[in-house]
């Protein structure tokens, strides 16, 4: 085994620059400074520098752990429908304008089967989030809390939570020659990754991440809520008054019951919390949003639009900096 000697202005006698990994999980370097961590459920990006013969990887932070888009559903008149995703994942908690704290999940769930989807009579002024997350220690924050005030004509939302974790913690990486083939070792697990060939729609992802575009300004659903954060918007009708996206050629009454339908598209914006803060959730009285258990699937949550899906849906969007589309 044979370390690369690195320099300190991140280029050696061989670059460190490349994809390292195979298709399902890596890390890909790239010259300038920036990198991503890519695997299942799972886009990290970040910067690195080289210190002697190690690279220090420092994730994007994101800016909020909760991330909110909405647009006026017209359909819904004066009522309010809001999508959760990721929440599953962790100890999570709604409270709509001064009412009672609820949980997202009832203690225990499991048995998950998005999309959780629930509506109301009412659109509140005022939506907080707040989580409870006792993994990763170093990720615990003072501020757990955060509000948002919409727009009084939003009232279709597709809230996201980014859990903390592992991920978006610094890292420390060691690039060797092992039998004439170049290898990545990570702090981060004990794997070795072989340094491939880069290919041009790495390249593209990561021209993309560099520009800054990491914060989405725009995000898609169709009516399942299947979520794609880039669409060919050549291929699409844009309806302003509605926004929404409807396939060339689509007719409506060609549209199926299937999850993966993405011939019609409605665009959500992004919100900005106004307020963040650090709550203790106390004593829950009322019954969660959402109730699912493996030992009781008759009372568990189904979104009724999809009670038999013939395509089951997407993973939950991935814990990363910014929404990326699911796969």
């Amino acid at each position: 085994m044979t370390m690369l000697t690195l320099m300190s202005d991140g280029a050696s006698a061989q670059s460190i620059a490349g994809r390292y990994g195979g298709v399902q999980d890596g890390i890909c370097i790239f010259d300038g400074g920036r990198y991503f961590l890519y695997g299942y459920a799972t886009l990290a990006p970040g910067t690195y520098h080289v210190e002697k013969d190690r690279i220090r990887f420092v994730p994007d932070k994101p800016a909020n752990t909760f991330i909110v888009f909405a647009r006026e559903n017209k359909n819904l008149h004066d009522s309010v429908r809001m999508y959760f995703n990721g929440f599953e994942r962790g100890q999570t908690f709604l409270q709509l304008d001064n009412g009672k704290t609820r949980r997202v999940f009832n203690e225990g769930a499991n048995c998950f089967n998005p999309p959780y989807v629930y509506e109301d009579a009412a659109v509140p002024s005022q939506i907080t989030f707040s989580h409870v997350t006792d993994d990763y220690g170093v990720l615990k924050t003072d501020k757990n809390t955060e509000s948002y005030r919409p727009d009084k004509k939003f009232n279709d939302f597709v809230f996201l939570y980014q859990k903390p974790n592992r991920y978006q913690e610094p890292f420390v990486g060691v690039i060797t020659k092992e039998e004439g083939e170049t290898v990545l070792q990570t702090s981060l697990t004990s794997r070795k990754f072989a340094k491939e060939p880069n290919d041009k729609e790495t390249e593209e992802k990561m021209a993309y991440l560099s520009e800054g575009k990491a914060g989405e300004e725009v995000l898609y659903a169709n009516r399942f809520y299947k979520l794609l954060t880039e669409i060919d918007t050549s291929e699409y009708t844009y309806d302003a008054g509605n926004q929404q996206y409807t396939a060339h050629g689509t007719k409506p009454e060609a549209l199926t019951e299937e999850y993966n339908d993405v011939r019609i598209l409605y665009k959500y914006e992004p919100l900005m919390p106004v307020l963040k803060e650090f709550r203790k959730p106390g004593k829950i009285d009322l019954p969660p949003l959402f109730y699912t258990t493996c030992e009781d699937p008759e009372k568990s949550y189904r979104y009724k639009p999809l009670e038999k899906p013939s395509t089951p849906p997407d993973a939950p969007l991935p814990t990363t900096a910014a929404p990326v589309e699911i796969k």
